[in-house]
This record gives C-alpha cells, sequence and structure tokens, in this order.
C-alpha cells in the first residue's frame, strides 16, 4: 500500500517522496487505513517504497504483498492523473464495501490486477461496486495477461462488452509504458483468441477520455477465417481425444449419449464454424445440444420473427450455468450476443430458412455418419468466413 494513517489518524503518502525523506519517516507508527493494524514502511532497492504488515496479517484487504509491478502501475495512474488535474483518491478505503479500489477517480473504481484472483472474489467485488453505484474498471497488468494467445477464467471474467468494440479487455504494460484496449475478441476451438488492438502511451492522451473510448467508439476490422481447414482440425482433434480417453471429451460424449448423439456424427451445425461462442465455459456443444433438441421438437414448424426470439432466449435463460460469470456483463447483453450467433449459425446450415411468414424450421438429414461428415469437410475446405465488426445483428 501507498497510504497509511499517522498515529493522530492523518493520511500519509509516499508518493511524490524521494527516498531520503521516505528514510526519515521511519520509526515513526503508521497504521493500515483498513484493519488500523500497525504497519512499516518498505524503502528497498526494488520495489517501490510502500507500506507493509507485519507477519501474520489478518487484514481482509492487504492481506497479501504487493509486486513490484502493482506498485509501479499504481504511480503511472497516479501520475496521469495528476498530469490532467484529474481530481483522485489513492487507495480510497470505502467501508460500506469493505474494498479499496487502487485509485477512485469520481465514481470509477479502477482496479489494477496484476495477480491471480478466484473467480468468486472477482465477481463479489465487481458486483459490490456495481450495486454501490460505482463503475469498475479493471486493468490486466502484464503478468496476468502473460499468455497473449490464450485468456485465462481469470482475465476472461475481466472481459467487458460493447456494440462498437465487441468483448475487450484492458491491458497495462509497465515496460513498454502502454495502455492498450484489445477489442473484437474471438476464440477459435483451441481457445487461442484474435483480437485487434488499440494503444495509448503513457500520459499521452487525456485518461478519462481514454477510459470512455468503449463507449464512444468503434474499431472497424474484418477477419478472415478459412472455416474449411478450421472445421476439419477441429474435427480431427476431436477425434483424437476421444481415441486418446480426454476427461473432458468423455464428459461432452456422455452428454451427447444422453440425447443419442455422438461426438463426431453431429449435424454440420455442430462444428460450425469452428470458432467458439466466447461466452460459453470450455465447449460451446453443451449449449448448442439444447438447441438442437429445440430445433428436432418444432422440426417444420414455422415461426414470426419476434415469437423465434422469445422462444430461444428462454433456452438461453435456462442453460446460464454455461457461460462465464463475466460480471462486468450484463446476463441480457450475453443472451442477445449468444442468440446472434446461434441465429446466424442455424440460418448458414439452413436449419432456419427464410419463408413469407418467418422461420421455418429444419432439421435436415437425421442420420449423419463419419462418411457423411468427411464428404461435407471436402465440400467446404476452401471456404472462407469473413467476421465483420461491429457484428451484424441478424435479430432485429
Amino acid at each position: 500500500m501507498l497510504n497509511a494513517y499517522s498515529k493522530n489518524k492523518e493520511v500519509v503518502t509516499l508518493l511524490n517522496l524521494s527516498r531520503e525523506e521516505i528514510e526519515q519517516l521511519k520509526g515513526r507508527k503508521y497504521f493500515c487505513p483498513v484493519c488500523c493494524q500497525p504497519v512499516r514502511i518498505k524503502n528497498g532497492k526494488v520495489k517501490l517504497p510502500h507500506f507493509s504488515h507485519y507477519n501474520q496479517s489478518s487484514c481482509s484487504i492487504y492481506s497479501e504483498g504487493e509486486t513490484r509491478e502493482h506498485l509501479a502501475l499504481k504511480e503511472v495512474f497516479v501520475k496521469w492523473c495528476e498530469k490532467n488535474r484529474i481530481g483522485y483518491e489513492l487507495e480510497k478505503y470505502l467501508p460500506a464495501l469493505n474494498q479499496r479500489p487502487d485509485l477512485l477517480i469520481g465514481n470509477i473504481a479502477l482496479e489494477i490486477q496484476c495477480s491471480p484472483l478466484s473467480t468468486q472474489r472477482l465477481v463479489e467485488r465487481t458486483k459490490s461496486y456495481q450495486q454501490h453505484g460505482y463503475i469498475p474498471i479493471w486493468i490486466c497488468g502484464k503478468k496476468l495477461f502473460s499468455n497473449r494467445y490464450k485468456l485465462n477464467e481469470v482475465v476472461k471474467n475481466l472481459c467487458y462488452y460493447s456494440e462498437g468494440l465487441g468483448f475487450y479487455l484492458w491491458t497495462a504494460d509497465w515496460e513498454t509504458e502502454e495502455l492498450a484496449i484489445h477489442s473484437h475478441i474471438e476464440e477459435d476451438f483451441k481457445k487461442r483468441i484474435y483480437s485487434s488492438k488499440k494503444i495509448w502511451s503513457f500520459y499521452s492522451d487525456f485518461l478519462l477520455e481514454i477510459l470512455d473510448f468503449p463507449q464512444k467508439s468503434k474499431i472497424y476490422t474484418q477477419r478472415k477465417f478459412e472455416i474449411g481447414s478450421l472445421i476439419a482440425e477441429y474435427y480431427s482433434e476431436l477425434n483424437r481425444k476421444l481415441y486418446t480417453r480426454d476427461e473432458k471429451i468423455r464428459m461432452l460424449q456422455a452428454e451427447l449419449y444422453n440425447n443419442r448423439l455422438h461426438l463426431l456424427q453431429l449435424p454440420n451445425w455442430f462444428y460450425y464454424p469452428g470458432l467458439r461462442i466466447f461466452c460459453c465455459r470450455d465447449s460451446d456443444m453443451l449449449l448448442k445440444v439444447r438447441i438442437w433438441n429445440f430445433v428436432q421438437f418444432f422440426d417444420q414448424n414455422v415461426f414470426d420473427h419476434s415469437a423465434l426470439i422469445c422462444l430461444l432466449k428462454v433456452e438461453l435463460v435456462q442453460s446460464a450455468e454455461l457461460f462465464y460469470e463475466l460480471p462486468n456483463i450484463p446476463f441480457k447483453t450475453v443472451q442477445t450476443y449468444c442468440l446472434n450467433q446461434i441465429l446466424t449459425y442455424l440460418i448458414a446450415c439452413n436449419h432456419l430458412v427464410n419463408v413469407e411468414k418467418g422461420w421455418k424450421v429444419q432439421i435436415g438429414s437425421s442420420d449423419q455418419t463419419i462418411s457423411d461428415v468427411g464428404d461435407w469437410l471436402k465440400k467446404i475446405e476452401n471456404n472462407c468466413l469473413i467476421t465483420a465488426t461491429p457484428l451484424k445483428n441478424v435479430i432485429r
């Protein structure tokens, strides 16, 4: 922590002080702003000078030591606010929430996350901010976002969503001195991520305008996927994992078996387009199974557009446990995104056909074999998919 109380309850901050000035502060008594336990000044040569609890602290917020990266990034955002003459409160303790954002800028609770955090704790903290009228903005440090090709569960749950940027994530790199937003995030079946990236050098622009960027801006991009080879690779991977008795695939196959389906003999729609529905935990096939049950039940029925949307929305509400928590995104937004993806895929695979009175549901051939899948893969081997962003909305 960078702030502590003196014995007279005055806030003492170590920011903007030289190491010599900080050394002179040693020997006095300081106390944690949260638990009021004694803390000491650490003025080493590696980390920024900071206050630290003594060993075996039971503090609910400061029980874990802060990394060098975390301290450095807090200092960056403080200096950025000061340069822009933005009012802020550093490490402001909010008793009603029992939380302390790194910086409080008006009603923006800026949280710099450099270390792993349990999903439960992340959800609790985010929802608590929201319920008390604060806007939490989570920024991933370099260590947490070390693998730029895959997102772990914690990082995925730190994502946001806007119509202009799709799924997006904030990151800060203290070594390159850059704040970045990764937008239009997509995943393929191996959970490899694809995204666009916009970068701001530290102190280069007005901080509040940067933080408001997702609400006011759109980044137009087109991503070309060779879905023929992507789906073929996906199918091959499923076959391999089934053969090697991969635990997750075995569990998925068990669920499919209960629905009279086989992993390698599914309707083509299950494999299409080789990209995952982003907000689904693990495989999105479990969600597709539930939607397929709907398709089978209403085979050859015709629905007007609004009736079809209502029915599918009910299916998604009942499938909420299949999604990541995504506490920064309202469930209604997640539901709309999933619905849009599902409709797009069903239409592309001819399970929804536009007719005069609305949409006709058709299951197509129900006797799919491994050979049939192979023939389909040959037909589409040169097919490509353009994912244009912002995404085309087929819900209307």
